[in-house]
């Protein structure tokens, strides 16, 4: 028994307990993935009008997010509410996994984080097309219209380099506050649970406070990234709401 908690001990203080491979977390990615398949179609296998918990979970979620994108983009919104609730319950799985053995959460990679980020900005810079035309989706940028002409091109410019900045932001700060979780776990555990351990044997949940943390915040996190991602749809086809107004005008 002391040995293996010495052994334990090392690990944690070298770091090696925390290098994990990256296909383990893609592992991990596609277990969220099939719970978050098997969640749905056990609310919508057998519907109901008096519905049963799980369904009645699952209308609770799509009538929120529903609201949500409605107040957000609009009554064009709705069209959006599969993206904003499969991405919440997808980085909600993927971070929850974290709380249980071994404590390993997909969104503790970064390369997990940077290829929802990119799946979301890629979708929208579509959506901005489709809906503003190529023409419109370069104005939109340069802010033609709005600004004087002059300023257009370095507003061109800006434009851009925020856009690019939207997945950096979004990847880095669900890593960095899911990674930080599981990286003070392991300092609590490492710093006192083992010594106490190592001394009296007594299992005390040392690390149980930060725990209770981090599912706060897997749900604000899973929230922040759908929330975001209905905020990046919004601003990206608000121009074809001005249009459709001005027609109606007319």
């Amino acid at each position: 028994m002391e040995e293996r908690l010495n052994t334990l001990w090392i690990l944690t203080q070298t770091g090696i307990a925390a290098e994990i491979a990256p296909p383990v977390f893609s592992v991990l990615s596609g277990i969220a993935a099939l719970a978050l398949v098997a969640f749905a179609l056990a609310a919508t296998s057998n519907m109901q009008k008096r519905p049963g918990r799980l369904q009645n979970l699952a209308e609770i979620i799509y009538e929120f997010f529903d609201n949500l994108a409605v107040s957000l983009v609009g009554e064009r919104g709705r069209k959006y509410v599969p993206l904003a609730g499969t991405i919440f319950l997808f980085v909600l799985f993927s971070n929850l996994m974290g709380l249980i053995p071994p404590g390993i959460a997909p969104t503790a990679s970064l390369n997990t984080t940077i290829a929802l980020a990119l799946i979301v900005i890629i979708y929208v810079q579509y959506e901005s097309i489709r809906a503003n035309g190529v023409v419109g989706y370069f104005k939109h940028f340069a802010r033609w219209g709005e600004v004087p002409v002059f300023v257009s091109p370095l507003m061109f410019i800006i434009e851009v380099v925020s856009e690019l900045a939207k997945p950096v932001s979004l990847s880095v700060r669900l890593y960095a506050n899911m990674f930080g979780k599981e990286q003070v776990t392991l300092a609590l555990i490492t710093a006192l649970a083992v010594p106490l351990f190592k001394s009296a044997y007594i299992p005390l949940p040392i690390q149980f406070p930060v725990m209770m943390l981090g599912l706060l915040v897997a749900f604000v996190q899973a929230f922040v990234f759908a929330l975001l991602t209905l905020i990046y749809l919004a601003l990206a086809t608000e121009h074809a709401d001005h249009h459709g107004e001005h027609a109606h005008a007319h």
